[in-house]
């Protein structure tokens, strides 16, 4: 029998069978399970759904407390085995990874709009990679089904404002990283997948791929994968085995996308062969492979971790752009295409018909790209150089996108960046 209760009247040793309220607004990552702790308890009655299924039949309440729990003027029955009739209960659906149905309109959000609604799809998603992780540790299958939808929560807000979600998941603690890296490649792998104009039903699956893909770091000890100081060789093997042994944990689990178990085992790999596990190089390597290795970095360099501290946006693709054999070069530039930050000396378009070079960073976070402007497009002429901020909430003046300095006959590119970069600014312009 399935009982219609408030979240308040839920106890230890209910079964919840699912919520009546959208996904996002319960915090448990699956809507099947048994009540057993007090904290479970604590995060139902918090949440802000309207009521919690209960399957009478599956609870183990203690002994006499059944009648008391389960009282006939609070519940609403319905023949366990049944759906429910209500509106927005939470069904268990068949493995998609297919595009929102029309009626799924998503409208686009303002940055702050946006911001509050990622807090919250961050936190609920950091607590389902937390279970995940503990149900991999005891050797459960991984359920697709279940972490599809997490991967879709995160795409639709990228698809209200990407900046959002993309500039708040990269501010996490270092005793967070480990799960919340997870979410942010997630965020990175679909805002660029996007940004390629992929399939969505692509799409969906490398968002699944990244919150799937360091899921052999289970293998790994605590001690080893927090260490703040140089890896012994022995751990160094650890570290390096949990490519395969992720692969081999999710290949035992039914419905788990090619792209998740390719880039679970290849994000480590490097364009000239010098990755593992594999040593694969160059054509051998897949594009989701590629964008694997790409969004895993981006997100390890920007965060705060033990053994060293984060890396602005600039500062990072800065680097990366200069790790010859690492990456691929032409699909690194679109990927920071896909985030609107450039490295350092990227020429750029701007909205005001002007040209620029991308300075640095600025802003608490490191959010705000720097461009020196330096070039009037309209007069064909070099000007004064200034620079301009462009904050990620900023609509104008923005930068438009990456220029060509071949097209627009800048010969001697690196002197001319060099001087421009080196002038005195003769005022800061604000966005």
């Amino acid at each position: 029998m399935l009982l219609h209760l408030k979240p308040e009247q839920v106890e230890i040793g209910m079964f919840v069978d699912g919520f009546d309220g959208r996904w996002i607004d319960h915090p448990f990552w699956r809507s099947r399970f048994l009540i057993e702790t007090a904290d479970q308890l604590a995060r139902i009655r918090e949440a802000e759904v309207t009521a919690v299924i209960v399957d009478r039949g599956r609870s183990r309440m203690e002994p006499g407390a059944s009648e008391e729990a389960f009282p006939v003027e609070r519940r609403t029955a319905v023949p366990s085995g049944m759906t429910p009739p209500y509106r927005g209960v939470e069904r268990r659906r068949a493995m998609t990874f297919a595009p929102p149905p029309n009626d799924r309109a998503i409208r686009p959000a303002t940055y702050a709009q946006e911001r509050r609604r990622a807090e919250r799809i961050i936190a609920k998603s950091r607590r389902a990679v937390i279970d995940l992780f503990e149900s991999a540790r005891l050797g459960r299958a991984v359920d697709a089904q279940k972490i599809a939808p997490l991967a879709q929560a995160v795409g639709d807000s990228i698809a209200r404002h990407s900046r959002a979600m993309i500039n708040l998941v990269r501010l996490k603690q270092k005793d967070e990283y480990t799960y919340l890296h997870s979410v942010a490649v997630c965020a990175l792998m679909i805002n660029f997948a996007r940004h390629l104009k992929l399939d969505e039903a692509e799409v969906q699956q490398l968002g699944v791929a990244g919150l799937l893909h360091d899921v052999g770091k289970v293998a790994i000890a605590d001690d080893v994968l927090l260490k703040p100081g140089k890896l012994t060789v022995r751990e160094r093997a650890s570290v390096e085995g949990h490519p395969e042994a992720g692969h081999a944990f999710l290949v035992q689990s039914p419905d788990i996308p090619a792209a998740a178990l390719e880039i679970c085992l290849r994000h480590h790999e490097k364009m000239d062969g010098t990755g593992y596990p594999g040593g694969l190089a160059g054509e051998e390597l897949s594009l989701y492979a590629r964008m694997g290795a790409i969004c895993d970095v981006y997100d390890a360099v920007t965060s705060d971790r033990p053994y060293k501290a984060a890396w602005t946006p600039c500062e990072a693709l800065t680097a990366m752009q200069s790790w010859s054999g690492h990456f691929d070069p032409p699909l690194l530039d679109r990927f920071a295409d896909s985030l609107g930050i450039f490295p350092i000396g990227t020429l750029v378009t701007l909205s005001t018909g002007m040209l620029g070079i991308v300075a640095g960073s600025a802003g608490q976070n490191g959010e705000v790209v720097v461009v020196r402007v330096f070039f009037d497009c309209d007069l064909l002429a070099e000007c004064p150089p200034f620079d301009c901020e462009f904050a990620p909430t900023a609509r104008e003046p923005r930068i438009v996108g990456r220029a060509s300095h071949k097209f627009w006959r800048f010969d001697d590119w690196p002197a001319l960046v060099a001087r421009v970069l080196a002038a005195v600014p003769t005022a800061d312009v604000a966005p």
